[in-house]
């Protein structure tokens, strides 16, 4: 087949849903299919992959609709069996709800509707991405919907009335040769060392880029509420962001020396061997890879039922499920349960037995099913 592959960004030291991209494009080719992207940044691409590079355009809420616009400009001479966007484009055969629903996240970032309304109106960005959501969504625009967990499909229904045949759950998929505990453990002691652990400390991962979203005040308010028992915890931050913008709560509740900041790598597979588990207290999530990704490294996961990755947790036998995300004592509790390393150690097994399940050749398997069956349905 020639296969279309839309987003903004394909690379492995971004976001999942840029490593999710560029990993299919590679297996898409390894399984002998005529790949094309359009992207505006790239990298790690086999060159056998044919890269149509979009300019980007600022300021932001202009390089949001004019990415979708020179994307359907690009692809006016060119014929695809396939076109597959994996972020805000249409028409589309097949549309990837990795980012979720924006409508959605904007109740949850703003309960109360005259905020909303007016965060609307003072930016533009939130009024781009609702335009281009709502035409996604416009019946003509897409053939079929691939959402990474049932929550999505449950908010795909629920705001724009997507009928559920239309819609297919493949769950996202580990490489567990890279996400191995075996090899990620070869890092832990220098990795540890650079950070300023000792053996004793307990390392807790905090991976993502949207550090507010992704709940970090929550597990820094959740550290401090275990006082002189959360004593051995430390929270190991690993992505984008301002650290500023926490220092003063950070002192504020006496963490100062047991925070530790590692900023942007590309290398994020060698802190799964510094933590000892990971913890997303996300406000929203379709299905954070990270997650799943720690999992498989045998770490024992805690995040929130607003995650998608909560629906391969089994609460208490491969990890826990923070039902309220803004509740620093729910997810405290969850917390003290983990400081024994017994615990940690029969979690951590249970959690990499999960996700062992949940490969990279299934999520491709399940991917290119859909793909045959979407062409199946145009040729017809």
């Amino acid at each position: 087949m020639k296969i279309a592959l839309i987003n903004k960004t394909f690379s492995l030291s971004h976001g999942g849903g840029e490593r999710f991209s560029l990993n299919l494009a590679t297996a898409l080719w390894r399984e002998g299919h005529d790949v094309h992207i359009f992207a505006q940044q790239v990298d790690s691409l086999p060159e056998q992959v044919t890269l149509h590079l979009i300019p980007v355009v600022r300021p932001s809420f202009r390089r949001i609709l004019s990415f979708a616009k020179q994307v359907r400009a690009m692809m006016a001479g060119e014929t695809f069996d396939i076109v597959y966007g994996l972020t805000q484009v249409f028409p589309q055969d097949l549309h990837r709800m990795g980012g979720g629903i924006h409508r959605h996240w904007m109740q949850v970032r703003f309960p109360f509707a005259p905020w909303r309304w007016l965060n609307y109106l003072v930016s533009p960005v939130h009024l781009a991405n609702l335009y281009l959501e709502s035409r996604i969504y416009h019946t003509g625009n897409f053939r079929h919907i691939v959402t990474n967990s049932q929550l999505c499909k449950r908010h795909a229904q629920e705001y724009y009335g997507i009928p559920p045949e239309r819609i297919s759950v493949i769950y996202n998929g580990v490489d567990c040769a890279t996400f191995d505990p075996e090899k990620v453990v070869f890092h832990r002691d220098l990795m540890r060392e650079k950070l300023g652990l000792r053996r004793k400390d307990v390392a807790i991962l905090f991976i993502a880029s949207n550090w507010k979203r992704k709940g970090l005040d929550v597990l820094l308010r959740a550290v401090a509420f275990l006082g002189e028992k959360g004593r051995p915890f430390h929270v190991v931050v690993v992505g984008r962001g301002k650290p500023e913008s926490f220092r003063k709560q950070i002192q504020r509740l006496g963490l100062g020396l047991r925070v530790h900041f590692t900023g942007h790598t590309k290398e994020v597979a060698k802190y799964y061997g510094v933590g000892d588990l990971l913890v997303l207290p996300t406000l929203y999530d379709p299905f954070a890879n990270v997650c799943l990704e720690a999992m498989a490294c045998g770490l024992p996961v805690v995040t929130t039922a607003a995650n998608g990755v909560a629906e391969i947790i089994r609460p208490g036998e491969n990890g826990f499920v923070q039902q309220d995300p803004s509740n620093e004592q729910e997810l405290g509790v969850f917390l003290e349960h983990l400081l024994p390393e017994k615990h940690r150690s029969k979690i951590g097994q249970a959690a990499q037995d999960t996700a062992i399940e949940f490969t990279t050749e299934r999520n491709m398997a399940e991917t290119l099913e859909l793909c045959l069956h979407v062409l199946e349905e145009k040729s017809a």
